[in-house]
């Protein structure tokens, strides 16, 4: 596979694979898109225009929902990238989540399983610095989505 291919199946419940698709939204959204959390994992830069496909197939007793992006390559930038962040020695298993392009935020939440082997969730400033995390940790990474999603829900408007 070359460096512009990426290719993944996953098998979850409904809530993971929402949350995957629920970055991907976002990533469209802001601009950039994060496939993986990997150190194989890589950014694609999105346009302000796209298509996109929706297919739904019936064979026999398998049904298929297919969702397919497709644009076209400004040749001024490359499609896709590695992404610049390693996870640190203590963690491992990084999900990152939002906005993956450095001009839209100065930060990123992160979804990561710590030494405990508890995952947790963090928003990470680009320089490096912790600016926030879930203190708590949770048994399931379905759960610390669950609880970072909550946090990015209600903290927009909250009052100071």
């Amino acid at each position: 596979m070359s460096r512009d291919d990426y290719d993944e199946k996953l098998s979850a419940g409904r809530e993971e694979i929402a949350s995957i698709l629920s970055g991907v939204a976002e990533g469209i959204r802001t601009g950039a898109v994060r496939l993986g959390d990997s150190p194989d994992a890589v950014t694609v830069d999105t346009p302000d225009e796209l298509t996109l496909e929706i297919e739904l197939e019936t064979e026999d007793d398998e049904m298929s929902l297919e969702l397919e992006l497709e644009w076209t390559v400004s040749s001024e930038a490359p499609p896709v990238s590695s992404l610049d962040v390693t996870p640190e020695g203590e963690d491992e298993e990084v999900a990152y989540l939002g906005a993956t392009d450095g001009a839209q935020s100065l930060a990123r939440f992160e979804v990561y399983r710590a030494r405990d082997a508890e995952w947790r969730w963090r928003l990470r400033h680009r320089n490096g610095n912790i600016i926030a995390s879930s203190g708590e940790g949770y048994t399931r990474k379905h759960n610390a989505l669950k609880g970072l999603r909550s946090v990015i829900a209600n903290s927009a408007d909250a009052a100071m």
